[in-house]
């Protein structure tokens, strides 16, 4: 303490760190030691080459989802994750949701496997003002996805998915053992005539859809489509799974009707979210179903985890009930709406960038832009990954789009998303990926 100015308490940490280092060594009653060569512990690398083999396939596609998933680097600007940053999330009405939770009996008790009762009457009630379909809380959506999948399909099962679609529902689905097939999709969603033929082909007997604010490409699916996935799927006896991930960021009385409201025969699984608007820690999700359907998904529930934490699911019940909460969506879809009109605006002034527009009659997508990066002449021959690389170089995170195609892509793009950085940072950001462009001369 005295040669080196310090206080004992540091001195203190400084010997638990050596000890930890296996450099000391203290003897209680004779003092404290450096310890001698034979105990300093030296970590033999193991072999774990053999588990290559016995993994055999990987199908875990994990690359995929680092840019949704993973936290980017300090310093990098995020355009890549979906999530609203903390600024956007009812942080207070959060906590006051976790302590009222808190108090209560039996919060940190089993649940049922389907969920609290109120929260999935409070589901219910947003899937069909009917009130016919039978909910089960899951923990987040990607959950939701995979179980779906393997309920109700089995490996080998074809498909059908839109082209593109969220990369999150491919892994799933790939990993489930099922193979995607691929529907085009334009400024008003899925394209029937060619889901049609392409029900003829395939034999499906399961679709994924997103039939609101699709994702990545923004497009909202017209009324006319949906009644006519909808018979569709009573002619073939097809499953649709509705993808509702933004519900409660789309405008109130704005609404083109959800299918699972106009289905009358069961044919609709619903699936929709909280963590977008409320928070991503707030892993809470929905799945709705009818029938046999239902069921099969409530059996293969009851076999995984069990059920989701009575501390979570009571979070997020007070958090959605509560008097606030229409005041908080109104606010955060209008700041999104806000940031996308300002990312928008920067995007049209870089060369080399080009807004893939949705139907612009529709509320466009609070979240995210798709681009096409193929450059004025549509020439380019840089991939799309080539350019998120790029931009990564330069400080900014994108996804890439061609593990977003179920099958191949016409053309490399990206999407650039607006919910996890404010107005400083999608500047910057766009500069950066401008800079990018510059570098893979694509202009």
């Amino acid at each position: 303490m005295s040669e080196l100015g310090v206080g004992p308490a540091t001195i203190r940490q400084a010997v638990s760190e050596l000890v930890r280092l296996d450099k000391i060594e203290t003897i209680p009653g004779s003092g404290t030691f450096i310890a001698p060569k034979s105990t300093q512990r030296v970590a033999t690398p193991a072999d774990t080459a053999w588990q290559t083999l016995a993994l055999g396939s990987d199908v875990s596609e994990r690359s995929v989802l680092d840019p949704l998933v993973g936290l980017v680097p300090v310093g990098v600007i995020d355009l890549a994750s979906g999530y609203p940053d903390s600024t956007l999330q009812p942080t207070a009405l959060i906590a006051a949701s976790v302590r009222e939770a808190a108090r209560r009996p039996g919060t940190f008790g089993r649940s049922a496997s389907e969920g609290l009762g109120p929260l999935r009457e409070w589901f219910e009630e947003q899937i069909d003002p009917e009130r016919r379909h039978r909910v089960l809380i899951m923990p987040g959506g990607q959950a939701a996805l995979s179980l779906i999948f393997r309920a109700l399909c089995l490996p080998g099962d074809v498909i059908l998915m839109e082209s593109p679609t969220y990369a999150g529902a491919l892994v799933s689905a790939r990993a489930a053992g099922l193979t995607p097939v691929p529907v085009a999709v334009d400024g008003e969603g899925i394209d029937m005539d060619q889901l049609e033929e392409t029900i003829g082909q395939s034999g499906a007997r399961v679709i994924y859809v997103q039939p609101r604010f699709q994702n990545p490409t923004g497009a909202t699916l017209s009324v006319k489509r949906r009644q006519r996935l909808v018979e569709l799927a009573d002619k073939h006896h097809l499953i649709i799974i509705e993808d509702d991930w933004l519900a409660d960021l789309a405008e109130p009385g704005w609404s083109a009707g959800l299918l699972s409201s106009i289905d009358p025969d069961g044919h609709v699984v619903h699936l929709r979210s909280l963590t977008k608007s409320i928070a991503p820690g707030i892993r809470v999700a929905a799945i709705g179903a009818v029938g046999a359907i239902a069921n099969r998904l409530h059996q293969v529930r009851a076999s995984e985890d069990f059920f989701v934490s009575p501390l979570l699911q009571e979070t997020a019940l007070g958090v959605v009930t509560s008097t606030r909460w229409p005041g908080h969506l109104r606010k955060l879809r209008s700041a999104l709406l806000d940031r996308r009109r300002f990312l928008q605006a920067h995007v049209q002034k870089v060369p080399g960038l080009s807004l893939v527009q949705a139907n612009e009659e529709a509320t466009p997508s609070p979240l995210h832009l798709w681009i096409d990066v193929s450059g004025r002449d549509g020439r380019t021959t840089v991939s799309d990954q080539v350019v998120r690389e790029a931009a990564l170089r330069h400080g900014v995170s994108v996804v890439a789009g061609a593990a977003w195609y179920p099958g191949t892509s016409d053309s490399p793009r990206i999407r650039l998303s607006n919910a996890a950085v404010g107005h400083d940072a999608l500047e910057l950001g766009v500069e950066r990926l401008a800079a990018a462009l510059q570098e893979l001369a694509i202009q």
